[in-house]
């Protein structure tokens, strides 16, 4: 697929986020800027993907889940049973992938908090399916903006 048109959303904190559609470049005072419609909702959207995605989380997707729970790496680390540092190591991917169980446990916390439990077994079951089958990487997701709100954009295989 062609990148022409898409915006690489580095603003998130992200690597592998692109956007369709929803931005618009701006002139301010300061120079050019990009705006983005319904900014919060985007993010919402960004870290469902991140949460369903079965490849173990990267240190920098963990940052952007706990940032957008509004936790201190503290909070998160407490939250996960670890130590700041392992957290600050992760985050910064010093460090290898943590363990699949703190793998899990950031992903629920997010469900938990954002829709509030009905999902936390689901999410649990998939995975724990997701361990058990080899997937290859997805790197780059593309998000779109229609009439029902920001979503991932399926790419043709």
């Amino acid at each position: 697929m062609s990148d022409q048109g898409l915006f690489h959303y580095t603003q998130s904190g992200l690597d592998n986020v692109w956007l369709a559609n929803g931005w618009r470049r701006e002139e301010t005072d300061y120079g050019s800027a990009f705006a983005i419609d319904h900014a919060d909702e985007l993010h919402r959207a960004i870290a469902a993907a991140i949460v369903r995605n079965h490849d173990p989380l990267r240190g920098q997707e963990a940052r952007f889940l706990r940032t957008i729970l509004g936790l201190s790496q503290d909070q998160f680390a407490k939250l996960l049973g670890l130590d700041r540092a392992t957290v600050i190591r992760w985050e910064k991917a010093r460090s290898k992938p943590l363990a699949r169980t703190y793998d899990i446990a950031a992903r629920t916390s997010y469900e938990a908090r954002s829709d509030g439990d009905s999902l936390v077994l689901r999410i649990i079951k998939e995975m724990q399916d997701a361990d058990e089958k080899e997937h290859g990487p997805h790197y780059r997701r593309v998000f779109e903006t229609e009439n029902e709100g920001w979503r991932e954009r399926k790419e043709a295989a």
